[in-house]
């Protein structure tokens, strides 16, 4: 398929499915490892190596602590410090910026930005 799109097509729906059955089976095994005794595991099941207990609290609690310090912290940061500062050219007028043209008097005038100057005017300066 050459172009790309959102439309459910065969391949897709394969992969989809395996993941799905493969996600389920991970949570399986991880609820298995988490909440059955090692005693159990161990005699009845004949699995001798699993990780420590520790780990199944340990793991979720570390991955959603770096995820709250990513969302709280660092992806703040990453944007304040791409923010220009208050008295750059950038914060008022981009290289989108539609410049007012002639009108035809008592039309429609077109589509355009409103300079600052003008904005600054109507706002802050009294009309005498």
């Amino acid at each position: 398929m050459s172009e790309r799109t959102p439309a459910p097509y065969a391949p897709r729906s394969v992969y989809g499915y395996a993941m799905y059955i493969g996600s389920n089976m991970l949570l399986l095994l991880y609820l298995v490892w988490a909440f059955v005794p090692e005693e159990f595991l161990h005699e009845k099941l004949g699995l001798t190596y699993w990780p420590s207990k520790y780990w199944a609290v340990a793991l979720p609690v570390w991955i959603l602590t770096a995820i709250a310090v990513f969302a709280f912290a660092i992806y703040p940061a990453i944007n304040i410090s791409m923010t220009p500062n208050i008295d750059d050219l950038r914060t008022i007028t981009d290289e989108y910026c539609l410049e007012r043209r002639e009108s035809i008097p008592g039309g429609i005038p077109p589509v355009s930005d409103i300079p600052i100057t003008e904005v600054c005017r109507k706002l802050y300066l009294q009309n005498d």
